[in-house]
């Protein structure tokens, strides 16, 4: 039977700071959509690489896996990619790198996942992209076949990256139903507007700061609660001037259940990031049943198709305007839940595994 090894090292960090990327955390709910998926056509190997001996064995899984006691650094991977290693330590017939680029010596073997075309689209001056404008294309127009998590980001790679767009598979993502849906307990303490996967540049999530700031002049019941793990000084320093102290509220330290807890017991979440390859948030706070205020760019509309609200990132007084008409009851969260949660039934990690799965049989000719 062939095999298909998967790189898990972005997972890693789960098990040895507690913490994981969001490609991390994708690249998790799909091995484990495979682990529960029956018949196989073939073997799934599970591929990590760091001195700590912190390997893919860590998920859980019924799958074989493969450890490299070597560090996970770019110097050290491209050594890798020069020689036969990876392939000796997993004899892969199909390799799939699902965290947008790797050093591989054999990409006609391979099969990449980029997330986004961010690093062009919209190059964040907190990331270092210059570097993936360099290296991503190196694999993406060399590798068997790309997959990507949205019609948008197909859009971008293929104008970017300069590859043919019958090359590029979308399958979107999921989100975990055990997790994300509508919760009916009992809720506490005042109503309140939730921002999560805060960060500066794209983000944006200071044109919601900037918007409630406004609203407050008209003494609102709601607050502002962000969800901003590292949040920068300045952001901090803003948020507890005086006018803002006991309104906004800022957590740092958010696993998934409590993230659910969160966006249930929001009135609504505003997201109105710049670009995103798929919008997350925008999903699972939909699955909770609970309104979104998001922007119509770039994979957004994709996911909140006709359920979510859009505004222009930078129309700072249509945030505060769709603030004003939560606040004043003229849009009710209990009257819009359940076309959220229809917008968000049409994704599933199922689904997402089982057009993966086709790509790989394509690739391996099964």
């Amino acid at each position: 039977m062939k095999r298909v090894a998967i790189d898990v090292n972005s997972v890693m960090p789960l098990y040895s700071r507690n913490w994981i990327s969001g490609i991390g955390r994708t690249t998790k709910e799909l091995v484990e959509e495979f682990d529960r998926t029956e018949n196989l056509p073939f073997e799934i190997m599970l591929y990590s690489q760091n001195t700590k001996g912190i390997s893919g064995k860590q998920i859980g899984l019924h799958f074989a896996s493969r450890h490299l006691y070597l560090p996970h650094k770019p110097t050290v991977n491209r050594l890798i990619g020069m020689t036969h290693l990876r392939e000796l330590a997993t004899g892969y017939d199909l390799l799939h790198i699902p965290h947008n680029f790797e050093w591989v010596r054999r990409p006609e073997k391979t099969v990449v996942t980029i997330h986004d075309a961010l690093f062009f689209a919209q190059p964040d001056e907190v990331y270092d992209y210059e570097y993936a404008q360099r290296t991503y294309p190196t694999l993406a127009r060399r590798c068997r076949a790309i997959i990507t998590c949205s019609e948008s980001s197909k859009r971008d790679i293929v104008k970017y990256m300069d590859v043919a767009e019958d090359k590029v598979f979308v399958c979107p993502w999921g989100y975990r139903k055990d997790l994300f849906h509508p919760n009916k307990g009992k809720k506490t303490g005042y109503p309140y507007f939730l921002c999560v996967s805060c960060s500066t540049g794209r983000k944006n999530t200071m044109a919601v700061v900037k918007a409630y700031e406004t609203l407050l002049k008209q003494k609102p019941m709601h607050e502002l609660v962000l969800v901003w793990p590292n949040t920068p000084d300045a952001v901090l320093e803003y948020c507890n001037q005086s006018h803002l102290r006991n309104h906004i509220y800022i957590t740092t330290d958010v696993d998934d259940e409590r993230l659910s807890v969160l966006y249930n017991e929001a009135t609504a979440l505003f997201f109105p990031s710049r670009y995103e390859g798929f919008g997350l948030p925008v999903l699972e706070s939909m699955a909770c049943g609970t309104p979104v205020v998001t922007c119509r760019n770039s994979s957004l509309p994709e996911v909140g198709g006709d359920a979510a609200f859009y505004v222009d990132p930078d129309d700072i007084d249509a945030m505060r305007l769709y603030m004003e008409r939560f606040e004043q009851g003229e849009l009710k969260k209990s009257e819009l839940s359940q076309r959220c949660i229809e917008q968000a039934s049409k994704f599933s990690w199922q689904r997402c595994a089982e057009q993966t799965i086709d790509i790989y049989k394509r690739c391996l000719e099964i």
